[in-house]
């Protein structure tokens, strides 16, 4: 069932590979640590974050980042296709959508949602239907009820139509800009 909805990749790449800035650099270093110490902060009653927003233009290594971050962690990446959950017809992009939750239970990985703004944009906006806004409630809920060992990456190049909401469901938030000429 999820053929349609998911690909899944066995990265190389690894956060030497990447061309960041020294402070994103160091706040994606230490998502990699709290998933390998997890064992570590749960002896002591914490947990590893899981769940992040990436935003920034195009080409400012979103993807490449969760890239790395399976990488890093020996884990295959989930690249969600949000072709394959959108459906015009309703109801079935939110059980499209449990699908691809149910199955970050069963197999631990990175599930990389790219261009979230398709499922997450602001409700309100002039262009708003009632299945867009049931697409987002449902993923909004999926997010909050996650209990998985797997990690969520979420990016958009469009943070500013992104739903409040859907900022109080990740752990971090992170802003990509194009490198310097020194990093580049």
């Amino acid at each position: 069932e999820l053929a349609g909805l998911i690909r899944v990749t066995y990265p190389e790449t690894r956060l030497a590979d990447l061309v960041l800035s020294a402070d994103l650099k160091r706040k994606i270093g230490r998502i990699v640590r709290e998933q390998r110490e997890a064992s570590a902060l749960e002896a002591h009653g914490l947990a590893p974050r899981k769940r992040f927003l990436f935003s920034g233009p195009p080409g400012t290594g979103k993807t490449m980042t969760a890239s790395a971050i399976a990488g890093e962690l020996s884990m295959p990446l989930f690249t969600i296709l949000l072709d394959g959950v959108i459906n015009k017809y309703m109801g079935e992009s939110a059980a499209k959508l449990r699908l691809i939750f149910e199955a970050m239970h069963h197999s631990r990985g990175v599930y990389f949602f790219d261009e979230v703004d398709a499922l997450a944009t602001a409700r309100g906006n002039e262009n708003d239907v009632g299945e867009a806004r049931r697409v987002l409630t449902s993923f909004l809920q999926f997010l909050e009820e996650d209990t998985s060992r797997s990690i969520i990456i979420a990016a958009t190049n469009l943070r500013t139509l992104l739903d409040p909401a859907i900022f109080r469901r990740f752990q971090g938030a992170f802003a990509y800009m194009k490198p310097s000429t020194e990093e580049a």
